[in-house]
């Protein structure tokens, strides 16, 4: 008996670290943070007011719900194009094409390198008179454009530059769910007959469904915290096309100090991760008991 009591005191204590540092910098700040969304006043307040859910109410009906409108059509189109990039690229990479293997690297330079440095070298990307992607477009004798200045175009400029930022992340991610993947199976099918697409389809594909939903989970965290990449490039403009949530957040508690509906918002933006991530973690379950 001693010697289970000690075993099960030995195992609190190597997870005791662990829990004391969560409760510490994650449970905490949380459970403050939605108290304090429950409160008016500025950053320096030292006597801030009750007010309830009214900071809720007015980060929705002014800037909130537009942000939290913009954030969900930058996720939407950043989960499809790192996703398919990603699958696309994986796909190519694990082929045994003459070659191929060499193009790994490009692939994982944008993972290491800064986002505030690639951010400023895509700025002058989309700049309006020197920048390389209007001086394609006039060799090819199109209109060019000012991208970080049209509301019609910033967001879709934000979109490309953090799609090429994290895409290659994905292409690590399904490149080891390819790996992982019995190769006499495969093998046996490209022997009956099975072309490059069949095999993809009715082997590789199925058998990585729970590998794509946990992909999924991750690619969608990841769009909903975009941050830097409008920070440098746009500054949430023009005219509030490219205020994605997170950036709202920081514009309402650091410029505009009003720490009540920058909180609310944070809170808005949790739940939502929250009941995301849930919903993705259930079809993982849904998915394993369905093979």
């Amino acid at each position: 008996m001693r010697r289970r009591y000690r075993t099960w005191a030995l195992a609190y204590a190597f997870v005791a670290p662990t829990v004391l540092l969560t409760v510490a910098f994650s449970l905490i700040p949380l459970a403050m943070l939605i108290w304090r969304s429950l409160y008016g006043g500025g950053v320096f307040d030292t006597s801030p007011q009750y007010v309830g859910l009214d900071n809720y109410r007015q980060m929705l009906a002014e800037d909130g719900g537009h942000a939290l409108g913009i954030t969900g059509v930058y996720t939407t189109g950043f989960v499809v194009l790192t996703m398919g990039a990603g699958l696309v690229l994986a796909l190519l990479l694990n082929s045994r094409a003459p070659g191929v293997a060499r193009l790994r690297a490009p692939f994982v330079i944008p993972l290491v390198v800064p986002v505030v440095a690639t951010a400023l070298i895509w700025g002058n990307m989309f700049a309006p008179q020197f920048g390389l992607i209007n001086r394609l477009l006039n060799l090819a004798h199109l209109p060019q454009a000012d991208f970080l200045s049209s509301p019609g175009l910033a967001l879709l400029a934000v979109l490309t530059f953090g799609s090429w930022q994290f895409f290659g992340q994905n292409v690590i991610l399904y490149l080891a769910a390819l790996k992982s993947l019995p190769g006499d199976v495969i093998d046996a099918a490209s022997v009956d007959g099975a072309g490059a697409w069949r095999r993809f389809t009715s082997i590789q594909w199925p058998m990585m469904r729970r590998q794509t939903l946990l992909i999924w989970v991750v690619t969608t965290l990841t769009g909903l915290q975009t941050f830097t990449q409008i920070y440098v490039l746009t500054q949430g403009g023009p005219d509030g096309a490219t205020q994605t949530a997170l950036y709202y957040v920081y514009n309402e508690g650091f410029v505009q100090f009003d720490t009540g509906r920058a909180n609310a918002m944070g809170v808005v933006l949790f739940l939502l991760s929250l009941l995301i991530t849930l919903g993705q973690i259930w079809l993982i379950g849904r998915v394993d008991r369905a093979r």
